[in-house]
């Protein structure tokens, strides 16, 4: 698997968990996901700067209110 698929995959999985659970503590989002720490968390950066999820306060990311109760979006 290419760097860029792998990211994709830990991009999808983390926007599944958040659709799931709702607002949710990066250390909960590091369990739930397969990945190394710094992996999702770059991924939690990327999402964020696409407008696909936000931190809600120190730690806490969510979908955008637009997403709730929809399934992720393909993003390719």
């Amino acid at each position: 698997m290419c760097v860029r698929e792998r990211a994709d995959e830990v991009e999808r999985a983390v926007l599944a968990l958040l659709d799931r659970r709702g607002p949710t503590p990066i250390d909960e989002i590091l369990a739930g996901v397969d990945g190394h720490p710094i992996e999702i968390e770059h991924a939690c950066s990327r999402l964020q700067r696409a407008g696909e999820l936000r931190s809600r306060s120190c730690g806490v990311y969510a979908r955008p209110t637009a997403h709730q109760g929809h399934p992720p979006m393909d993003r390719h």
